[in-house]
């Protein structure tokens, strides 16, 4: 929750500071890839391995002045992973989709090549689990997600409202595993980089 607090006051403070007129909105569709870091944490006392995936993604963005803008961006599809344990391979596939709320700040908004980043919060729904290899016919579950979120990225403007965007995030998703019969085995530790690129426009 302080996390969450946080990221409120800095969009807040943002829309208390800027002109009230809102000068466009910006939408975008993308193909983009979740890589999760390299250590995954432990689960059923085995290091846990997590791969990516690609997926569409999109977004819808409120400019509200020529530098910063609130931006919604969630995955148009779910993304689906194997989650892999030391010592007995691919135990399970999961599902999910991140959406994240955030605030943005754009270094040149009158140019062709336009960098920016952002902070904000974001939401991991997990779903469509399923228990493979060792652990096949147990149910097995993973918990949904939050926490900050991070955006580094850029836009080239092929004319005054079409646009290409390459980005990058860093998403805070740590999830709780639980096996029938066995219990909690520990916590996935995804955080994951989102990587890819859209194409936008500006209205």
């Amino acid at each position: 929750m302080p996390r969450l607090s946080f990221a409120a006051l800095v969009i807040a403070g943002a829309f208390a500071t800027s002109a009230a007129s809102a000068q466009d909105f910006t939408a975008t569709l993308g193909f983009q890839n979740t890589d999760p870091k390299s250590d995954n944490g432990t689960l059923a006392g085995g290091d846990a391995t997590v791969n990516d995936d690609w997926s569409l993604t999109g977004s819808f963005a409120y400019n509200f002045n020529p530098n910063f803008s609130v931006e919604l961006w969630s995955g148009l599809a779910n993304y689906e992973h194997e989650v892999s344990i030391e010592g007995l391979g691919t135990v399970a596939s999961v599902e999910h989709r991140p959406t994240t709320l955030s605030l943005n700040y754009q270094f040149l908004p009158e140019g062709s090549f336009r960098p920016f980043v952002g902070i904000g919060y974001g939401w991991i729904s997990v779903s469509g689990e399923r228990s493979l290899g060792a652990l096949s016919g147990l149910g097995i579950s993973g918990s949904n997600a939050d926490g900050l979120s991070l955006t580094l990225g850029a836009d080239f403007y092929v004319n005054d409202n079409f646009f290409l965007r390459g980005d990058v995030r860093k998403l805070d998703f740590d999830t709780e595993v639980t096996v029938e019969t066995l219990g909690n085995v520990g916590t996935a530790e995804v955080d994951p980089l989102v990587y890819g690129i859209s194409a936008g426009f500006r209205f």
